[in-house]
């Protein structure tokens, strides 16, 4: 039997990886230098040259954030052993073999709110993946909260860098084009996917002058490209932080001032903003900023414009994506009607949507479940409209615009629900990625979400989807089999998805009532 070959050669040096679970895995591999010091808010720089065989084996450090769970369960952190540091900038490769072959290259960008996780996160386990679709996969870290998105621009126009977080993703996608041949990949043949913020940041690059022939597919998951700040809101969320740190804005120097703070100082700034900076629920706080440079305009813009980067794109939401959100609060979970009702009107006059909705209107058309043919309770009403705000809604607009600019657009819906608390948690945010990687099999969430036989083949079917999409550019319309989805492509306007889990295997993505609707629900966004 040959051996696996688990040592290769990069720009950087000699990296020696380890076979496992049938794929071969180079773990806290560097894409680009560490971050702190004099490179804490500037873009990434180039790696430096390492003398002998690194051992790839153990994953590096996650990005600054405060994530506590890693002392509590060690093995099941989004936070490894390494813990996090500035020096974070790492990837995790899974590759069928080092071999030269060219496979398709699958980027994994996980999502966290722009403040949380990592790419080692063990539910990301590239190696099913890896190994049952012939790909490449690797999954990345970036820079995140006050670290990754903090515009500073304003303050020191040259001693700054906007948007480091996606700068970091760009230094990885070049690394990939640049290295990924070594691992079996095709740098020409390149998939971004994520889920979240990771999608987010997917509708960033797409729109980025800056990532043009960096990635040729892509696929998001619960995200789009609507949660970006304009400067003055970018300008406003860095003042808040400033102060709260007990500096001066208006000091030349301030920037100076806050290099020389420590991680963990700027980390609890950070978390202090939750109250602090009063924005609308669902919109993040350390999203990144129009800085007319790297995003040039809002996103979505630049897709209506025929100028964001135009490839295949598979794009999709879960069913129920906001009861992640309320299943373990208990507070919105003893939703009252006089509660629901101040919620909304926050949420609309924060939207600027005060004048165009009315309340009871809103609470008509989400009060009755059209699909189920189900009247909702009051906890359901907030759950299926913030569903729609922060995910459904985004996500059809900005497949929509796509396929008007005639790109190859799929779009799908995951329906899957756990046995245990299904209703309470049902087909919710974050609950298709044990599905994508494979990991459902693992016994901690078997135990937790009791998944019947019968998922392990939904996981299968997405699996191969996924993968399929990476090969080709496109999904099969008609299945070849009874088992596997149908998934048509979609028109702009009036298109099907596909459904994923559920009981039927297509569905209109929005009714005319849905889009008429939501049309009254569209915030005026100013020119940028």
């Amino acid at each position: 039997m040959d051996r696996v070959k688990t040592t290769i050669t990069v720009q950087s040096g000699r990296l020696e990886g380890e076979e496992q679970k049938g794929v071969v895995v180079f773990r806290g591999v560097p894409f680009a230098a560490a971050s702190a010091g004099e490179g804490r808010f500037r873009a990434p720089r180039p790696v430096t040259h390492w003398s002998g065989t690194r051992l790839a084996r153990r994953s590096g450090a996650a990005a600054p954030q405060g994530a506590m769970l890693s002392r509590l369960i060690p093995n099941y952190s989004a936070v490894p052993a390494a813990g996090w540091a500035e020096s974070c900038l790492h990837a995790e490769v899974y590759t069928p073999g080092c071999d030269r072959r060219r496979r398709p290259v699958m980027v994994w960008i996980h999502g966290g709110g722009y403040s949380t996780g990592s790419g080692s996160f063990w539910i990301y386990d590239g190696s099913r993946l890896a190994q049952r679709g012939d790909v490449v996969v690797v999954a990345i870290n970036y820079r995140m909260g006050v670290f990754g998105n903090l515009d500073l621009s304003w303050a020191d126009s040259e001693g700054t860098d906007t948007n480091v977080g996606i700068r970091d993703q760009l230094a990885a996608l070049r690394w990939v084009r640049d290295e990924v041949e070594s691992f079996g990949g095709d740098p020409e043949n390149v998939t971004l996917f994520g889920q979240s913020a990771g999608a987010m940041s997917i509708g960033n690059l797409m729109a980025s002058p800056e990532a043009k022939g960096l990635f040729h597919r892509v696929i998001l998951q619960s995200g789009a490209m609507r949660h970006v700040h304009d400067a003055d809101e970018g300008q406003r969320v860095a003042h808040e932080v400033i102060l709260h740190l007990g500096l001066d804005p208006d000091q030349k120097n301030v920037v100076e001032q806050m290099r020389g703070l420590s991680a963990e100082t700027l980390l609890k700034a950070q978390q202090a903003m939750r109250h602090r900076l009063k924005l609308p629920i669902g919109t993040l706080a350390w999203q990144p900023t129009v800085d007319r440079d790297l995003l040039p305009r809002r996103p979505l813009d630049l897709i209506r414009s025929g100028e964001a980067v135009r490839c295949p794109m598979l794009i999709g939401v879960t069913r129920d994506e906001w009861k992640m959100f309320t299943a373990a609060d208990a507070r919105r979970r003893k939703l009252d009607e006089p509660m629901l009702r101040d919620y909304l009107v926050q949420t609309l006059e924060r939207d600027a949507l005060s004048d165009q909705v009315d309340v009871d209107d809103l609470l008509d058309h989400y009060g009755h479940d059209r699909e189920r043919g189900t009247r909702r309770g009051l906890i359901e009403i907030w759950e299926a409209f913030q569903s729609d705000r922060v995910f459904r809604r985004p996500a059809i607009e900005m497949a929509d615009a796509y396929a008007e600019e005639d790109a190859p657009t799929w779009v799908y819906r995951f329906d899957r629900a756990p046995s245990v608390m299904s209703e309470r948690v049902g087909a919710c945010h974050s609950i298709e990625l044990p599905f994508l990687f494979g990991t459902l099999r693992h016994p901690l969430l078997r135990a937790a979400f009791a998944w019947p036989p019968d998922a392990l083949k939904l996981s299968d079917a997405m699996q191969d989807a996924w993968a399929h999409f990476a090969h080709h550019g496109r999904l099969n319309d008609e299945p070849v089999s009874q088992s596997e989805a149908s998934w048509p492509q979609y028109r702009a306007g009036e298109g099907e998805l596909c459904i994923l889990g559920g009981r039927e295997k297509r569905a209109q993505a929005a009714d005319t009532l849905e889009r008429q609707f939501w049309e009254r629900l569209t915030p005026a966004e100013p020119s940028l």
